[in-house]
């Protein structure tokens, strides 16, 4: 890897930084004393225009530089999620994700920029963004002005990842990660007793019915971008041996990589549903939850990030996209720019969520790397 020195420097601040967003995780919306440090280090560099009152606890820093702006890249923004993993029922949370080694990238970012103000031409917004794992917090960012005043050109985010080993990187154009679209389902029923199933209407069988179902909407040996996972990874009805339940409750998820197939998907999802609980004499209904559309990189941008990773890495995948989700989407809807994934996998691989899954040293020093080579190309000469 090519680390230059200015980030070689930092990285005492960066292990400090990011031991305290290891030591003390919080959920979403509930970042109290993660959002207090980002604001503490950022006054502390010398940032002045500082939103905290944008969405939860979400913060927004912005550094116009003292050059004049270089044309067609007035604005250029960085962001990084702020929340841990609830691991648990118990709601125990943990960095199982890597939000905690983002922070201290866009932290040690935010460093080299202020200390180079003077060779910045244009405007830089830093975005620390709350409920990357709940409710899609960048929704509300978006929402509540976060690309607004000044209006930003571009936008950019990483994500340490477990599939890619250190010193690698990876970015693609279009589709990167998949929609998430997770659901539950009412079946209502006339319970009984189980001696008697021809006087009831039977939840369970419907619900069983339902999951099959879904289960056989779902497309996985087919393109990438026509890939469909679906199905039920939830049912909860009945108490006891001898009595058919009134209601069952169903829990599943939808996910695509591409929003045509998402949004007939969806339709089917509903339509196959309420289909099978009416034909069995009940009544079914479907409720969406929390959305996160696909991520789709633009062309432009992932090609020149692409030469910009091949500066700093070895090896730069440009085909690599996965099934999982990310809410970055919510930006990249707005404006162009890309989610570049920096590999993070030294020598055992522990996937995101798991208990194992920890970020070492390198990772963090190549995503600074790759924030600055993205802040030197548009905005410093």
């Amino acid at each position: 890897m090519n680390i230059e020195k200015m980030v070689l420097d930092l990285k005492d601040q960066m292990k400090k930084d990011k031991e305290f967003f290891w030591n003390n995780p919080e959920k979403g919306k509930c970042e109290f004393k993660t959002a207090s440090y980002i604001k503490s280090r950022l006054k502390e560099m010398g940032y002045e225009d500082i939103n905290t009152n944008i969405y939860e606890t979400g913060i927004v820093a912005t550094l116009k530089g003292e050059k004049e702006r270089k044309e067609n890249s007035s604005c250029i923004l960085f962001r990084s999620d702020m929340d841990a993993v609830v691991m648990d029922e118990t709601g125990r949370t943990k960095h199982t994700c890597g939000h905690d080694s983002h922070m201290t990238i866009l932290l040690s970012l935010a460093k080299i920029l202020i200390d180079n103000k003077d060779k910045i031409k244009g405007t830089v917004k830093l975005l620390f963004q709350p409920d990357e794992e709940g409710d899609a917090g960048a929704k509300f960012m978006v929402q509540n002005g976060a690309l607004e005043n000044p209006k930003v050109d571009k936008a950019f985010a990483i994500h340490v990842w477990s599939e890619l080993k250190e010193d690698e990187i990876g970015i693609k154009e279009g589709t990167v990660m998949a929609s998430s679209d997770p659901y539950d389902i009412i079946v209502y029923g006339k319970g009984g007793h189980a001696a008697m199933p021809e006087k009831c209407v039977d939840t369970i069988y419907i619900a069983n019915r339902i999951g099959i179902a879904l289960k056989e909407l779902a497309k996985i040996d087919v393109d990438i971008d026509e890939k469909v996972i679906t199905g039920v990874t939830a049912i909860s009805g009945g108490k006891t041996n001898n009595v058919i339940p009134d209601v069952v409750h169903m829990k599943g998820i939808c996910r695509t990589n591409n929003n045509e197939t998402r949004k007939k998907t969806k339709k089917e999802i509903v339509e196959t549903v309420e289909k099978i609980a009416k034909e069995m004499g009940g009544k079914a209904e479907v409720k969406f939850l929390v959305e996160y559309p696909v991520v789709v990189n633009s062309e432009k941008e992932a090609k020149i990030v692409q030469d910009l990773a091949k500066k700093v890495v070895n090896k730069v995948i440009t085909n690599y996209q996965t099934t999982t989700s990310e809410d970055f989407s919510y930006y990249l809807e707005k404006v162009p720019g890309c989610m570049i994934f920096v590999g993070c996998t030294k020598d055992k691989f522990y996937p995101q969520h798991n208990e194992n899954f920890t970020v070492g040293e390198n990772p963090i020093l190549i995503g600074t790397q790759m924030f600055y080579e993205i802040a030197k190309k548009y905005l410093i000469d």
